[in-house]
């Protein structure tokens, strides 16, 4: 009878999240084909489209600001974007902070016209969406913890807001750095510790998906599999020096003292900062500081967050060194590390927590022993239910206070350590066969 309920249930949630989708994008093609000044505002035209225009035209000088800059206002690649996207508000800044690598990906894109190329990247995002449900599902569908899990996992992702945002202004959160993620703990899975790492270099694209993938490598480094991080090293290396001899070290340089700019710019109200959707807390308590006092400040918070961090490397590195069965050991790992990146990484604003839809790809995938199943679907559901709360309140612009919510989640981060240690002193004291009764 529970069985058939929770069949029953399943078939529910998948056809409403079938639907949410569908209609969601019906949606982006719609804006896509007829909104065209608003579409212009969007991340990816004004970011990735623009960037990848300079690259085909041979203009990479335009995509940095000069040396000495303090604002991202009247840069060439402000001016170019304003060119490039001529339905593009007056009032719109236009900024890259990427490597020059990355605008070179989206040279293809270019040729397109804006309102098809951001078309374009929004289905490959869908795509890629779904592929990481699949991976995980594939996993567990060889193992004796499997769920069931299908694709239809990643129109239920949809629900989730930040994923549904981070789609629709066209980031590169889901190919660039939930794919990578999600592709590398296939294969770590798998045992396949080399392709692991290698395919988790890739997110150094989209460094807040990055950092959760190197404390992954490490903390298996400590059960002795050091492939992942050395597949992270070489492939990092094999990045930079493409860097290098696609474009030029200069160039590398500008790139790198944007990224000190953009530090600077992201820390201060008067640059037009969207505070609401600055969601990691060293970022949330520096907004809440007067500039004058951030010298002092930032060593502070970013100190914090290093033991944040630390704490997180600890229970991780701990879970796979442990007897739980290794899809439990790693996939636990995984989920304490995801949850500690906007506890860690500065740069981390709402549609960037669209890696948490990782996390509940692997929370949906396994059939958790009774001890976990609860707890562990308890923070899937917490978090789902907290991050689209905040979500209306960004959008209705009504009480979205990100020092209030960042705490939350601190909340959340706390409770899947809890869950962690539970899991090392109850999981490792009896075998996978009585645990999963």
């Amino acid at each position: 009878m529970a069985a058939c309920y929770r069949v029953g249930m399943k078939k529910a949630v998948s056809l409403i999240a079938f639907g949410w989708g569908f209609l969601l994008i019906l949606l982006f093609i719609f804006f896509d084909l007829t909104q065209a000044k608003s579409v212009q505002q969007a991340d990816y035209l004004e970011t990735y489209h623009t960037a990848g225009t300079l690259v085909r035209e041979g203009k990479t000088a335009q995509l940095y600001p000069p040396a000495g800059a303090t604002s991202f206002m009247d840069t060439e690649f402000d001016k170019a974007a304003h060119r490039v996207l001529p339905e593009l508000p007056a009032t719109s800044l236009a900024e890259y902070m990427y490597m020059p690598l990355v605008a070179a990906l989206f040279v293809p894109f270019s040729f397109l016209p804006p309102q098809y190329s951001i078309l374009a990247w929004q289905t490959i995002s869908l795509v890629a969406l779904a592929y990481c449900a699949f991976l995980m599902s594939k996993h567990a569908s060889q193992t004796d913890e499997s769920t069931e899990l299908d694709v239809s996992a990643g129109w239920i992702a949809l629900t989730f807001l930040p994923v549904a945002l981070s789609i629709w202004i066209g980031q590169i959160s889901v190919v660039y750095g939930l794919l990578p993620l999600m592709g590398g703990l296939y294969f770590a899975f798998k045992g396949k510790d080399l392709h692991c790492g290698l395919i988790w270099s890739l997110a150094v694209i989209k460094p807040q998906f990055f950092i959760p993938a190197l404390m992954l490598a490490i903390a298996l480094a400590t059960a002795r599999r050091f492939k992942p991080l050395g597949g992270i090293i070489c492939g990092a290396a094999v990045i930079l020096v493409l860097n290098l001899v696609a474009f030029s070290p200069q160039l590398f340089n500008e790139w790198l003292a944007t990224l000190k700019l953009a530090d600077a710019v992201y820390s201060d109200v008067k640059f037009g900062v969207n505070q609401p959707l600055a969601t990691s807390l060293p970022r949330a308590i520096i907004l809440m500081v007067p500039v004058a006092q951030h010298a002092t400040v930032k060593p502070i918070v970013y100190a914090l967050s290093a033991v944040i961090g630390g704490i997180a490397l600890f229970f991780a590195s701990r879970l796979v060194r442990s007897s739980l069965p290794d899809s439990y050991k790693i996939a636990l790992a995984a989920i304490v590390c995801i949850f500690a990146t906007p506890m860690v990484v500065p740069h981390v604003f709402f549609y960037d927590l669209t890696i948490f839809a990782g996390a509940g790809f692997i929370a949906a995938a396994f059939a958790w022993p009774e001890y976990l199943d609860w707890r562990i679907r308890s923070l899937a559901v917490a978090t789902w239910a907290i991050a689209n709360i905040y979500g209306v309140l960004v959008m209705t612009k009504v009480l979205a206070i990100p020092i209030v919510f960042v705490l939350i989640m601190l909340e959340l981060f706390r409770r899947t350590l809890t869950t962690a240690n539970a899991a090392l002193k109850y999981g490792t004291a009896a075998t996978p066969s009585s645990t999963a009764q």
